[in-house]
């Protein structure tokens, strides 16, 4: 009797617990259990970016001024993670800066929550980083998942002739630059993206000429990436802040 009554009471506290959960991570119907590990191979736009959609459901019946925050388990050099919670932050933000209302009883858009690691054009292997969310007037109760970015294959044909320098000045107010050297017959071109993944620019480039500069008065401040196009691969990835 003594028995059976612990098990009930244990029974009823996770019962408790389980209804007590304010919110779950899910995407296209699939709900996440809390603390589940999930792979990522999606590289969205084939430059490099692994991008892991979600949504967040209020599971309430009061509406939820909702944080996200990430904790970078394992990393690898010539990689880039960030995540966007309503807006896109950079590298550097751990903890979304603003709670994004979630109403009771819904569940969030499909463009709301994403989760990124950008991968350099030569680096292939594995970034896990665990991910958090919590009604920001009860930090204690969060859910959380594992996010396993996966890049894996062979890495891209990239000649020693080919070069391409980081970008200055970095960050740029007007006019930003990069230093390049090619093959002669090769045709290369560079596109720059914003943290949303957005083609704001695509230019040509000169295999007979060693510098690259471009304006940057019409891009708004903010992060972006420069990606380095040779005969059709990508082979270089570079990051740059506009700032005026």
């Amino acid at each position: 009797m003594i028995k059976k009554s612990i098990f009930t009471m244990l029974f009823m506290a996770v019962l408790g617990w389980a209804s007590a959960q304010s919110l779950q991570f899910e995407w296209d119907g699939h709900v996440y259990a809390e603390g589940e590990t999930i792979e990522c191979t999606n590289d969205e736009y084939g430059y490099g970016e692994f991008i892991q959609h979600m949504q967040l459901r209020n599971l309430t019946s009061g509406d939820l001024n909702v944080i996200v925050e990430k904790e970078v388990v394992s990393d690898l050099e010539g990689t880039t993670n960030f995540f966007c919670w309503g807006s896109c932050f950079g590298p550097d933000v751990y903890v979304s800066p603003n709670p994004v209302m979630v109403a009771a009883n819904s569940v969030t858009g499909e463009g709301e929550l994403s989760l990124h690691v950008l991968f350099d054009p030569e680096v292939f292997g594995k970034v896990e980083v665990k991910y958090s969310a919590y009604d920001r007037s009860n930090i204690s109760e969060r859910v959380t998942i594992n996010v396993v970015f996966n890049k894996s294959g062979e890495g891209l044909n990239n000649p020693s002739a080919v070069r391409f320098g980081r970008a200055y000045p970095n960050p740029a107010s007007s006019v930003i630059n990069f230093d390049y050297s090619l093959n002669v017959n090769d045709k290369a071109s560079v596109s720059i993206y914003n943290l949303l993944g957005q083609e704001v620019m695509n230019l040509p480039m000169n295999t007979l000429q060693d510098r690259l500069s471009f304006s940057v008065a019409e891009l708004n401040d903010g992060i972006y990436f420069c990606n380095l196009f040779v005969n059709g691969c990508a082979v270089k990835t570079e990051k740059f802040v506009v700032k005026k």
